[in-house]
């Protein structure tokens, strides 16, 4: 620390690492299929190739786990097919066609 900086109170000093805001995130729900969900980052565009089948926006502004931070973070989105049971899901890749499948979530 150097003289200068020590005379300076330690509340009035630039923090090096200031607090990060907490992302936000939106929820989309499939027109065409009402079990399907997307998650992207608040006011995110919908990459093109989800807007074919429209999507109707459920909520917004929402918290989410670490886990789908982290998929949103890596692929842009998070999207799943809630089970018939409405207690879990799969996770997709892509928007899927009537044949493909997902792979299945992890709970948080």
């Amino acid at each position: 620390m150097t003289e200068e900086n020590s005379k300076v109170p330690e509340s009035d000093r630039p923090q090096e690492n200031p607090p990060t805001t907490s992302i936000k995130y939106d929820k989309y729900r499939s027109v065409a299929d009402s079990k399907l969900l997307i998650f992207v980052e608040k006011d995110v565009v919908l990459p093109f190739r989800f807007k074919a089948g429209g999507w109707e926006l459920l909520e917004s502004s929402i918290e989410l786990g670490w886990a789908v931070k982290a998929r949103i973070s890596q692929g842009g989105f998070f999207m799943f097919r809630v089970n018939e049971d409405q207690t879990d899901g799969i996770e997709l890749i892509d928007v899927p066609s009537r044949s493909q499948k997902g792979t299945e979530i992890v709970s948080e």
